[in-house]
């Protein structure tokens, strides 16, 4: 598989209605949104999409709607996380049943996992399916953290296309960057280090910024593209606001509201998750207003992402 994905993705929330479903036609809204945005790529049942409250039916439901709305505009990534690789490569053939483009895997979570352990999990992943694979390192959320050696081994082995690591940790990013830039795609998960990825050679990055602001993140990558660095720069500065907005609460509670002042609500989050408390509303309100969601003008693209 050769190196095609790059850009900004956008990790999409799940939207839902009033009674707590799976709102169908706000996810196919949401979709025109962020494609009609600039962005590069779309990537449902992440972190931020609530995955793991969703029963595997709704799973499979999400990404009909999403890979039908996007009609290959833009590659579709289906998350697929779970701590067992059995239950990983049921929820991947899911997905290519719904059309997607690549799956993504967190490492396993709940218990820990030797290194040896994280290689046989996606090995196993990569050997049951047969969607391009690729690697959610997010050791917060899941308490096991893929090393470089382990990605790199897995990138060897052709088993992986990415890795998607979401980490304030720029020595860890650029790690992997110089580990195994060249042989895949480097996406950083991390909304205020968008700009430093691209800039030390990375791919892309997976931001939920850009559920709030498609276009202004779109335009991050966009602008480094065509060696317009300081202007680059000067837009992931201006949306810290807004990034500081969505990381409100206990996620994604932040990002649900900030997307309802900005004007596309997409509902609450679902149950045992609770929404943000009538204080931290009023402070995404105040961090929203700060935001300077003006844009850029438009750059023409040499070429959208692709698997």
């Amino acid at each position: 598989m050769t190196l095609g994905l790059r850009g900004i993705v956008s990790p999409m929330p799940t939207p839902f209605d009033g009674d707590g479903n799976v709102d169908e036609k706000r996810l196919a809204e949401l979709t025109d949104f962020l494609i009609q945005g600039g962005i590069d790529g779309l990537f449902p049942l992440g972190t931020t999409g609530e995955f793991a409250f969703l029963d595997k039916g709704e799973r499979k439901r999400v990404l009909e709607v999403v890979v039908d709305r996007a009609n290959s505009k833009v590659p579709v990534l289906a998350g697929v996380a779970d701590p067992s690789p059995k239950n990983v490569i049921a929820f991947a053939k899911d997905a290519e049943d719904a059309g997607v483009d690549a799956v993504v895997a967190t490492p396993p979570y709940y218990y820990r996992v030797s290194e040896e352990g994280l290689y046989l999990h996606f090995k196993a992943i990569h050997e049951g399916v047969s969607l391009p694979l690729i690697l959610y390192n997010i050791p917060e959320w899941t308490h096991n953290y893929v090393p470089p050696s382990i990605v790199s081994r897995l990138a060897e082995e052709g088993a992986i296309i990415a890795v998607k690591y979401t980490e304030y940790n720029m020595l860890n990013l650029t790690e992997f960057i110089e580990s195994v830039g060249r042989k895949i795609a480097v996406l950083t998960g991390s909304d205020a280090m968008a700009f430093a990825c691209l800039e030390a050679g990375g791919a892309g990055a997976v931001i939920s910024v850009s559920n709030v602001a498609p276009r202004l993140a779109a335009s991050i990558f966009d602008l480094v593209e065509a060696s317009k660095f300081k202007e680059a720069l000067s837009v992931q500065k201006s949306l810290l606001p807004a990034i500081q907005a969505v990381g409100m609460g206990y996620f994604p509670a932040g990002l649900k509201e900030a997307m309802k002042v900005a004007g596309f609500p997409v509902g609450d989050v679902r149950k045992p998750q609770t929404p943000l408390s009538t204080e931290e509303k009023k402070e995404v309100a105040r961090l929203m207003g700060r935001a300077r969601l003006k844009y850029p003008r438009p750059l023409k693209h040499a070429r959208r992402s692709a698997i």
